[in-house]
């Protein structure tokens, strides 16, 4: 009973110390609050804490680099992105939630391909992404999987489809990330302008763009006012399309992702190589404890094995003094006759009468017939009882009984 409440608690405890430390949503919201304010050093350096942090479990790691993915992602640098992503999914597929895990960097690497419009990866992602995997993933994250569909309903001139699509995402987002609406509200841009609609995309212009300006989303202003150059563009009007791309450009400017870029490499390097000292250190820690343990338990095994032959040396002197003091033993309490043979003494033996009176006849020198004669028996049956005699004595003849 003890053993299995000790087994239970010791379960409770691990389970404890595994359980998960922070929350995706919470994180989600600090690095995303840290990004737009454009502190990338913050968000990289809280990151890495938690990426490097012992007390935190797989699952909290990959969340850690999922954000730091997202963070190079807004700065367009998609080779830092994606291998975030990889780090992610090395770390995540060990957490209990590895399905949801896999299914999350599939999305997250098809977006990816998608805005670097590499189209036949994008095939591929799209033939490995399940209906499953599509309901294991955030409402947000969703609302961007049906808006990047709608995209290519557009490329199939399917434009019901994608309108229907650009909605439900909008829906979507309205209820769990509404800073995020200006990414659906671009793609309707390019919607109504293929359905010769200037009303409805100058429309959408002015809601993505007040979405971007009320929660200071730089990156989605540059998004809306690319996608307004290029809607100009494709409607010939050149005048609004070089005077868009020039807010553009001044926009860009601002945001310096390039200049964010080179300082984040500089950061990743600096924490890489304290990551590295500390990792040397560490090991340098541990060789010294194994060998302090190792000298231990070599220490250990020496008086082990001291004590095991001395407590063997002790035990054949026991033995040699045990056997000494039971011949002393024996010599002693042993009583011989004038020939030196040890004496008999019938009363430690059972003897019947009949038995001692024959034994006392045979002390007087008398034969087997006339032992017969004074008790009245024959000579068969003294020979009987002195064969008896014998067995119970241990001698051999009736000269032993002469003793």
């Amino acid at each position: 009973m003890n053993k299995a409440l000790s087994f239970l608690l010791i379960l409770f405890l691990a389970q404890i110390t595994q359980a998960q430390r922070i929350n995706p949503k919470k994180l989600n919201d600090e690095i995303t609050q840290l990004n737009n304010e454009k502190k990338y050093n913050t968000s990289i350096i809280k990151l890495e804490n938690i990426i490097n942090g012992k007390e935190y479990t797989s699952y909290d790691k990959y969340n850690a680099y999922l954000q730091k993915s997202f963070t190079y992602k807004r700065l367009y640098n998609y080779s830092e992105a994606l291998d975030n992503l990889n780090q992610a999914l090395a770390i995540g597929i060990k957490s209990p939630k590895a399905t949801e895990v896999e299914s999350r960097i599939l999305v997250e690497k098809l977006f990816i391909t998608f805005d670097l419009q590499k189209h036949t990866e994008v095939d591929q992602y799209l033939a490995q992404i399940k209906p499953e995997n599509i309901k294991l993933i955030d409402e947000k994250t969703q609302s961007f999987f049906i808006s990047l569909l709608a995209v290519l309903d557009m490329r199939k001139n399917d434009y019901k489809n994608a309108d229907l699509k650009l909605d439900q995402a909008i829906q979507l987002l309205e209820k769990v990330s509404p800073m995020d609406l200006p990414n659906i509200y671009q793609k309707k841009i390019t919607l109504y302008h293929f359905l010769s609609q200037p009303k409805l995309a100058l429309e959408s212009y002015e809601k993505g763009m007040y979405y971007a300006e009320k929660y200071k989303m730089d990156l989605y202003k540059i998004s809306m006012l690319e996608s307004l150059t290029k809607y100009y563009v494709d409607s010939e009007d050149y005048k609004n399309a070089l005077l868009t791309q020039n807010k553009v450009n001044n926009a860009r400017t601002q945001y310096n992702h390039v200049n964010q870029t080179g300082k984040l490499n500089i950061l990743e390097k600096e924490l890489l190589q304290k990551r590295k000292n500390i990792e040397i250190d560490y090991e340098k820690k541990i060789s010294y404890v194994l060998i302090f343990l190792s000298m231990i338990l070599i220490a250990f095994v020496f008086v082990l094995v001291k004590f095991h032959l001395a407590n063997k040396q002790k035990n054949i002197l026991m033995q040699r003094e045990n056997s000494r003091m039971r011949m002393d033993l024996e010599s002693l309490t042993k009583e011989f006759d004038e020939k030196g043979n040890e004496k008999l003494y019938l009363q430690d033996y059972h003897l019947t009468q009949r038995q001692i009176d024959i034994i006392n006849l045979i002390k007087e020198g008398k034969t087997n017939k006339e032992i017969g004669t004074i008790l009245f028996i024959s000579e068969n049956t003294v020979k009987y009882h002195l064969k008896v005699i014998y067995n119970i004595l241990g001698i051999e003849n009736r000269w032993g009984l002469k003793k």
